[in-house]
C-alpha cells in the first residue's frame, strides 16, 4: 500500500525540480531547498507526515540533517578530487603525453584515435571545457590538411568523453551517490567493467570503422570539394573561431613531474579498489600534491584559492541536493512513488528492468540536464529496482553509462555548444551526425555487459 497524496506531493516536486532545472530560470540550488521545503511543509500541514509528538519543524529538521549527512562523503569526494585535478592540470600533469601522441598524425585512422587518446587524457580532470580547449585547436589543424570532417572531431572525443565521465569524480558517480546514498567506491566497482569494454569498443567500432569510411571519402573528393573544405577550416582557423583553446605547457620531466603523475595513478587504482573512502584517498592525494608543488604556506593557500572556483559551485549543489534527498526519503514519498510505479510495472517485464530502464533513459539522457537526470530521475528508478529484486547497484551502473553515452551531444549543456561554436556547426548537425553512431556503440556496450553480468539485466 502506498499514501496517494505523498505519492502526487512527491512526483510534483521531482517534476517541479526537472523543470526549474530545465528552464533555466534560476541555478539548482534554489530550486533544491525550496522545493523540498515546499513539498515537506505541504506534506506536514495536510497530515501526511508521521510527525508522532514532534512539531513539523523538528520533524523537517531530522529529514535535512539525514539527508545532508548522507552526502558528506561524496561532497568530500568532490571537494578533495577536484582540487586535486586542477592542480595537476595547472601544473600540466597530462600535456606532456598529450604533446606526445599528437605526433603520430600519418592517416585518417592515427588521427582519429589520436584524437580519442588526447581527448581521454585531457578528461582525466572530467572538466568538459577543458577537454575541449585542449583537443580541438590541437587536433583541428590536423584536420584540415588531411580533409578530414569536423563531425569526426565530436564523434571521437564525445566517445572519449562518454567513458571518462565515469570516473569517481566526475558528475554520475557522484551524483547517484548522493541521490542514493551508495558509496562511490561501490559505484566504481560495479562500471570499471563497463569502462573498459566502453573503451576498446569505441577504439575499433567508433574510430577504425568510421576512419575507414572517411578515408575512402577523401579518396574519392573532387578539387571543388577539397577547394571547399579548404575555405571552411580557413574561417575557423584564420578567423579565429578555434583560437580559444589552452596552449601545452613545457613541463620540465622533474622528480616533481613524475610524483604527481604517480600520485594521480595510484590515487585512482585505490579508488577503483574501493579499500579506503575515497574522499580520504583524495585528501592524501591533495595534501601530496600541495606539499610537492607549492613551497611555503602562502602558496599554498593560494593553491587552495586557486581551487575554489572549480570545487564550490559543486559542493553547494551537493549539500542543497541532500536536503531533497533527505525530504524526499525520510518523509516516506520516495517508498511510496516507488510502490505505485511497481503496481505499474508487469511482472514479465522484472527480468529485464534494467534493459528497459536503458531504453527510457536515452531520450531522458538527452532531455534533461545531468542535474535533473541524476538527482530527479534516476532515483526513483534506482528505488524500483530495489522493490522487485533487481540490485540497486546495477540499476545505478545502467543510469550512468546511458547518460554518459549521449552527454556530449545533448542541446541541455552549454559547453556543447562552445565545442560546436570552435567547429562551426550547430548543435542540431552534431546531434544528426554523432546520435546514430553513439547509440549503436551504447547498445554494443550495453549488450556486452548485460551478456557478462555487469550489470544484470533485471531481478
Amino acid at each position: 500500500m502506498y499514501n496517494t497524496t505523498l505519492v502526487i506531493i512527491g512526483f510534483a516536486m521531482v517534476f517541479g525540480l526537472i523543470a526549474v532545472l530545465l528552464s533555466g530560470k534560476t541555478i539548482p540550488v534554489i530550486g533544491f531547498v525550496l522545493i523540498s521545503l515546499a513539498g515537506a511543509l505541504i506534506a506536514g500541514l495536510t497530515g501526511n507526515l508521521d510527525l508522532g509528538e514532534k512539531t513539523l519543524l523538528a520533524v523537517l529538521k531530522g529529514y535535512v540533517t539525514t539527508g545532508v549527512g548522507t552526502v558528506v562523503s561524496s561532497v568530500g569526494m568532490a571537494a578533495f578530487g577536484t582540487a586535486f585535478f586542477t592542480i595537476q592540470t595547472s601544473k600540466g600533469t597530462f600535456d606532456p603525453i598529450v604533446n606526445y601522441l599528437s605526433k603520430f598524425t600519418n592517416s585518417v585512422m592515427v588521427v582519429m584515435l589520436i584524437t580519442y587518446a588526447v581527448a581521454s587524457v585531457g578528461h582525466l580532470d572530467t572538466g568538459t571545457t577543458s577537454t575541449i580547449l585542449l583537443t580541438i585547436p590541437m587536433m583541428l589543424p590536423i584536420y584540415r590538411r588531411m580533409h578530414i570532417k569536423v563531425e569526426y572531431m565530436f564523434l571521437c572525443i564525445g566517445s572519449a568523453v562518454a567513458i571518462l565521465n565515469m570516473l569517481p569524480m566526475a558528475g554520475g558517480p557522484i551524483g547517484l551517490s548522493v541521490s542514493t546514498g551508495t558509496e562511490v567506491g561501490v559505484i566504481e566497482n560495479a562500471v570499471v567493467p563497463a569502462m573498459i569494454i566502453g573503451w576498446i569498443v569505441n577504439a575499433i567500432l567508433i574510430i577504425v570503422w568510421h576512419s575507414k569510411v572517411e578515408q575512402a571519402r577523401i579518396n574519392k573528393m573532387s578539387q571543388a570539394e577539397i577547394d571547399a573544405m579548404d575555405a571552411e577550416y580557413s574561417a575557423l582557423l584564420d578567423g579565429g573561431n578555434a583560437k580559444k583553446g589552452q596552449e601545452l605547457q613545457n613541463v620540465t620531466l622533474d622528480w616533481k613531474y613524475y610524483v604527481n603523475l604517480i600520485t594521480t595513478i595510484v590515487a585512482l587504482v585505490v579508488v577503483f579498489m574501493d579499500k579506503l573512502p575515497a574522499y580520504f584517498v583524495f585528501m592524501i592525494a591533495f595534501s601530496i600534491a600541495l606539499i610537492v608543488n607549492y613551497p611555503g604556506n602562502k602558496a599554498k593557500q593560494a593553491a587552495i584559492k586557486m581551487c575554489a572556483p572549480n570545487c564550490y559551485p559543486i559542493i553547494t549543489v551537493m549539500l542543497c541536493a541532500g536536503v531533497f534527498v533527505g525530504v524526499t526519503r525520510e518523509s516516506g514519498m520516495l517508498t511510496d512513488m516507488a510502490t505505485f510505479v511497481v503496481t505499474l510495472i508487469p511482472e514479465s517485464l522484472h527480468g529485464i528492468y534494467n534493459a528497459v530502464v536503458s531504453l527510457v533513459c536515452v531520450p531522458m539522457s538527452i532531455a534533461l540536464g545531468s542535474q535533473a537526470y541524476y538527482y530527479g530521475f534516476s532515483p526513483l528508478l534506482v528505488e524500483v529496482a530495489s522493490r522487485i529484486g533487481v540490485p540497486a547497484i546495477s540499476t545505478i551502473a545502467t543510469l550512468i553509462i546511458t547518460q554518459n553515452a549521449f552527454g556530449f551531444i545533448t542541446p541541455v549543456s552549454a559547453v556543447n555548444h562552445l565545442a560546436c561554436g570552435m567547429l562551426g556547426r550547430d548543435i542540431k548537425d552534431v546531434f544528426k551526425f554523432c546520435f546514430p553512431r553513439l547509440l549503436v556503440f551504447l547498445v554494443i556496450q550495453l549488450a556486452i555487459c548485460f551478456v557478462i553480468g555487469l550489470p544484470v539485466i533485471g531481478g
